[in-house]
């Protein structure tokens, strides 16, 4: 039987989800029109509302429905979220798919609906209790009262009452996302209710990225608290791969660890990850160091068995973990009905132990049986040695496989590098897309290979564990794995599996041979992938300041000054690979920024020849490659680029200066370059910008100081060749690659400021406070703090959109269009976050006129 889809998302209110993007203002008139809500006051029936709670977003009051009777719980939103259209998208998500999940263990929706006292609220289940947090905080603190009512197998009643929730909302395809102690609601009378489906993911769903609300956290924070951004959840709770924002591989096994996490700290009553910096924090959660209950809290005897449970549910990789919720449940049950649980062998005398408490029998019989053990220890033992030699033939017959299949797949790698050494095109061809698949297909065949053979390693019983062969066979899995991975730059991946071995012999006790110690202390090295940055000479230049950039702030600021010299050559050895901006002094004392970018172990070797003198208003561009393209370009995929040196404006061209080059045309030509402008996109009239003697229109919104819009590329051009002439400059329209370097520098950052999206930094058509500032666009570098690119270029992101030189490629990748339209870059006052992305192009305008352009000059012979 087919599943139920659940309608997240979809409906009448999907004109309030279709955007995804910055937080955008939506006006509560809108919110009751998709909602239907009728006029008057739908909330007129509730009486005596009373403030329960808050939480970040949203706040709960207590009511009374005196329609039917009852006490209930008002859930809405915080006065300042209430029109934050992302905020009220999630808030929806929440209502509609929590009241679609109805399970006794998953909190009931009775209504939603719309006031101007409330904004969009929705009512549930009113319940007198406490958040399983507040209880785990007593027991920590040792509040005597929580002790005697919460023992262990309370705690354990509990979390089995949660995984029926979870397991009954995976079952209808929905992953929760949030799990965590705080959205675990326990009644007085001993209802466990779950809480704040807010983050739900529907399984097979294209996802969105929770890119818009941001919340100032400590700079040492507990881990507790909902993240939004690239990473949604909360962070001590939250799996690895969610941690790390890999969306797509966000499935029901993330919940398993989500709720791995919640036992974890129900054993220890603290938290999986001790108290750090947010940053911190999260390095951890992405590479699964944390201590074992058992560890963490010797003092409380945390049985063996749960602590096994506990830790195979939070395991870094989701194929380690539990296959489902209902597994995970069964083994908590098995625990408490003294039967063996899979994730911990016992030993023999425990089991026996425990079969005994399951089954009451007469002394003389356990005697006897306890007689016949003594006997049968000799078979036993002869069957663990069996079991052993079973595991190990398993274990290196899929470790063979998957072996021989390395070179095969490093084959295909090699030859898909080849091909895209060339490639520009954001499709494959056909011959790219076939290699593809076959790799894809050998990388899979390879990992499920390993996996099987890892797990018949660890399989063998205990007192095998560190037999020669078995630690040689898991040594040949790290070693393989993870250059396999350093072949394919893929460090991420092998960090993690560096750290996952580091987890395990730490949770097993072991040693490594000394062979695979050795490489494990140079594979740490390979993948940190330190550098060089060396200046081999810098003629005019009196000093060069190094400075890091923070590449985890999503606006990528600048950190602290690593180094300087005023002598060269000068060197920096090691250096760690990233974002890199050095401070170059120049003879006269001028200052000129210098980004740098080191690949994973990279030497970086340059020669600082800067052109002197840098015309003014003009920024310097260097030689070099940079990253062009991106998965927001239409056209072109990331890859380097080569560019030379250039000049280019730091500022838009106003209309000041372009009707000084107007005013030196003759009549025929002042007509052909003028600006028309349309100001209304339902009349196809465009109107003059100045008169005849080229003065701005009184009731016009242009002014001289704003950017020039309304005039064609051949004008800007004409402009371009008369302002040449005047410089004895060799002066033109920058082509799409040099305008986009300009933009983005060498690090191949998404946005001019960094990788975080953000409307507020930029005047475009979100900016509410900036378009109530400035109506029709604003005067060149009035963003200069946060528009600004890493070459001290102004309003890259926003303001016009601008010409380039490049004609739009063929979506077939790379000829040119019978129509000749050109590439405009950036986005502009009446343009949409989606135009924001450094590799982002456009072709044509939109109303009002919105283009214009700044000019770049080639460097001097």
């Amino acid at each position: 039987m087919d599943k139920p889809e659940l309608g997240f998302g979809a409906g009448e209110d999907s004109d309030l989800m279709k955007t995804r993007g910055e937080s955008s203002s939506l006006e509560l008139g809108n919110v009751k029109r998709v909602l239907s809500v009728k006029k008057g006051n739908p909330a007129a029936h509730y009486t005596g509302i009373a403030p329960l709670g808050k939480g970040s977003f949203g706040e709960v009051h207590s009511a009374t429905d005196t329609l039917l009777g009852r006490e209930v719980a008002i859930k809405s939103l915080k006065a300042h979220f209430r029109e934050e259209q992302e905020v009220v998208d999630r808030f929806l998500k929440e209502a509609r798919g929590t009241s679609q999940l109805e399970h006794p263990n998953i909190m009931p929706v009775h209504e939603m609906g719309v006031t101007d006292d409330f904004g969009i609220y929705f009512t549930m289940k009113k319940i007198e209790g406490e958040d399983l947090k507040e209880i785990l905080d007593h027991l920590e603190s040792g509040t005597s009262l929580y002790l005697k009512k919460y023992p262990l197998n309370v705690l354990l009643e509990i979390f089995l009452a949660v995984c029926n929730g979870v397991a009954f909302a995976h079952s209808r395809g929905v992953i929760h996302r949030d799990l965590k102690p705080a959205n675990i609601m326990i009644g007085e009378y001993g209802e466990v209710l779950i809480l704040d489906w807010g983050l739900v993911k529907h399984l097979g769903a294209e996802d969105e990225e929770f890119t818009k609300v941001k919340l100032q956290m400590d700079e040492f924070d507990d881990g507790s608290q909902t993240l939004d951004g690239a990473v949604s959840g909360t962070p001590n709770y939250m799996a690895p791969e969610q941690a790390e924002g890999r969306i797509k591989d966000i499935d029901f096994q993330s919940d398993v660890y989500s709720l791995g996490a919640i036992l974890y700290h129900m054993l220890t009553y603290l938290p999986p990850f001790e108290k750090t910096p947010l940053r911190n924090l999260l390095e951890n959660v992405k590479a699964g160091k944390f201590q074992p209950p058992r560890k963490r809290r010797p003092e409380l005897n945390i049985p063996r068995e749960l602590n096994a449970v506990c830790t195979k549910a939070m395991s870094l990789f989701p194929i380690n973990r539990y296959r489902s919720v209902e597994r995970f449940a069964q083994d908590i049950r098995n625990y408490m009905g003294n039967i063996e649980v899979s994730a911990y062998k016992a030993p023999r005398l425990i089991r026996f132990w425990k079969a005994c408490k399951r089954n009451p029998i007469k002394a003389s019989v356990v005697l006897a049986a306890s007689i016949a053990m003594v006997f049968a220890f000799g078979f036993q033992r002869a069957m663990l040695h069996g079991s052993y030699k079973a595991n190990l033939a398993h274990a290196q017959e899929f470790l063979s496989g998957a072996l021989a299949k390395v070179d095969d797949a490093k084959a295909k790698y090699d030859e898909l590098e080849h091909i895209c050494l060339n490639a520009r095109s954001q499709g494959a061809s056909p011959e790219e897309a076939e290699i593809q698949t076959a790799f894809n297909r050998l990388v899979d065949e390879i990992n499920e290979g390993f996996n099987l053979a890892q797990n018949y390693f660890q399989n063998v019983p205990e007192q095998f564990r560190l037999k020669r062969p078995v630690l040689g066979g898991l040594g040949d899995i790290l070693r393989t794995r993870n250059d396999f991975a350093l072949y394919r730059k893929e460090y991420d991946e092998a960090g993690n599996r560096l750290n996952e071995v580091e987890v395990r012999l730490e949770r097993w006790g072991g040693r490594l041979p000394p062979d695979i110690e050795a490489y494990l202390a140079e594979a740490k090295l390979q993948v940190q992938g330190d550098g060089v940055l060396e200046i081999l000479e810098a003629p005019g230049v009196t000093e060069v300041m190094v400075f890091s950039v923070d590449e985890h702030d999503p606006r990528f600021t600048q950190g602290d000054m690593l180094d300087r010299s005023k002598t060269f050559p000068f060197a920096i050895d090691p250096i760690k690979k990233g974002s890199y901006i050095m401070e170059v002094v120049l003879e006269d004392g001028s200052k000129i920024p210098y980004p740098v970018f080191i690949e994973h172990g990279e030497h970086e070797a340059l020669t600082l020849d800067i052109p002197s003198p840098i015309p003014p208003g003009m920024a310097y561009i260097p030689a070099g490659p940079f990253f062009f393209g991106g998965k927001e370009s239409r056209f072109y995929r990331q890859h380097r680029y080569e560019l030379d040196g250039f000049f280019i404006k730091q500022t838009e061209v106003t209309f000041a200066e372009y009707i000084a080059f107007w005013k030196a045309l003759d009549s025929k030509q002042k007509e052909q370059f003028s600006s028309r402008i349309r100001y209304d996109e339902n009349v196809r009239q465009f109107y003059d910008a100045w008169d005849s003697d080229g003065n701005l229109y009184a009731d016009s919104p242009h002014k001289p100081n704003l950017p020039v819009v309304g005039i064609t590329r051949e004008a800007a051009e004409a402009y371009c060749a008369w302002l040449g002439a005047q410089s004895g400059s060799s002066i033109r329209l920058p082509t799409a690659e040099e305008w986009e370097k300009a933009a983005r520098g060498v690090d191949g950052r998404r946005y001019v400021w960094g990788n975080g999206m953000n409307v507020k930094l930029t005047m475009t058509k979100k900016n509410t406070d900036a378009k109530a500032k400035y109506p029709f666009t604003a005067p060149p570098g009035s963003f200069k703090f946060s528009d600004k690119s890493v070459y001290n270029v102004f309003d890259m992101a926003g303001n016009v959109r601008e010409m380039t030189s490049s004609p739009l490629p063929d979506y077939d990748g790379g000829s040119i269009q019978e129509n000749m339209l050109y590439q405009l870059k950036g986005g502009s006052a009446f343009t949409t976050e989606t135009f924001l992305p450094c590799c982002y192009a456009s072709d044509t305008p939109v109303v009002p006129s919105d283009v214009g352009f700044r000019y770049v000059m080639d460097l001097p012979e």
